[in-house]
């Protein structure tokens, strides 16, 4: 099969628009122009989303929360109790796959896996298929080569998309029905996490990253985001999760507000930084900016 490079794509859309300009089809052409950019923007706009979900969740106290408050598992989960597994393997039919994030608990082959999407894949159940069989290859030259058994995998999707989830959750319900193979049928499914399922009310009363993560995903409207997340920053007393929504707000809030809107709410984090200072550290600052000392 012959392939194409980028330089040989872009190379043709150069082309292609040149061929437009030079007919006089101006209209043509600015449609040519304004998709590539929308097209690059929105891909920009979801690397900065999968890039805040995974800063949020690597880290082990968010991850920790997470489990406990949306995981429906039957032990709770400490923070000294999981580490964060490496993600990057081959599959057998792509190259340098890796997925979102995966911990496991220390001294138990068992393994939490984590992905993320904002559109809808009729296939996860198969992706996820592949990323555990390389998790218990992987594992098999650790634990199960002194134990025999294969670890567990818990698998959890996040769907922060605005359509409702409608691809299948588990394996069986994908594969060919037949009644006299039933027998046969594998019964792998996924956690589904999906942000149409909890309310504004109740992913606020979550105080997590990631439940505020969630809830700026599921504004779909100018004003809700406005009005929520001036909401999370007033109820956000920890200051490293403050710094974090500063930076949601930067990179993917101030996309859709506009920057004067955004600037009011970084000034609001701020305000909270001052308050919650000791008085000690508030009169050190004071000093410092009226150029007394130097801290």
């Amino acid at each position: 099969m012959e392939t194409v490079t980028g330089k040989q794509y872009w190379e043709y859309i150069h082309k292609s628009v040149m061929q437009i300009r030079e007919e006089g089809q101006t209209y043509q052409l600015e449609k040519i122009e304004n998709k590539i950019y929308k097209d690059k923007k929105l891909n920009q706009i979801d690397k900065i989303h999968d890039k805040l979900f995974r800063s949020i969740l690597s880290k082990k106290r968010e991850m920790v929360k997470f489990l406990n408050q949306f995981g429906d598992l039957e032990e709770k989960i400490e923070e000294g109790n999981i580490e964060q597994s490496a993600t990057d393997f081959v599959t057998r039919k792509y190259q340098d796959k890796h997925s979102d994030i995966i911990y496991k608990l220390k001294g138990r082959p068992i393994y939490f896996l984590l992905e993320h999407q904002s559109t809808i894949d009729k296939d996860m159940v198969l992706r996820l298929w592949e990323y555990i069989g390389e998790i218990v290859r992987r594992e098999r030259n650790s634990y199960c080569a002194t134990n025999g058994d294969y670890p567990i995998v818990v698998p959890f999707v996040i769907y922060t998309g605005y359509q409702k989830w409608n691809a299948k959750t588990n394996f069986a319900q994908r594969q060919y029905q037949a009644k006299e193979y039933e027998k046969y049928q594998n019964d792998l499914s996924y956690n589904l996490i999906a942000v149409q399922d909890y309310t504004f009310e109740e992913l606020l009363e979550a105080e997590s990253l990631f439940s505020s993560f969630m809830m700026i995903e599921k504004c779909q409207t100018k004003e809700e985001l406005v009005t929520y997340v001036r909401k999370m920053i007033e109820a956000t007393e920890n200051s490293e999760d403050r710094k974090a929504i500063a930076e949601m707000i930067d990179n993917i809030i101030a996309l859709r507000v506009g920057d004067n809107i955004a600037n009011e709410m970084l000034e609001k984090i701020k305000e909270k930084e001052v308050i919650s200072m000791s008085p000690v550290t508030k009169m050190l600052l004071d000093l410092e900016m009226k150029g007394i000392i130097e801290v």
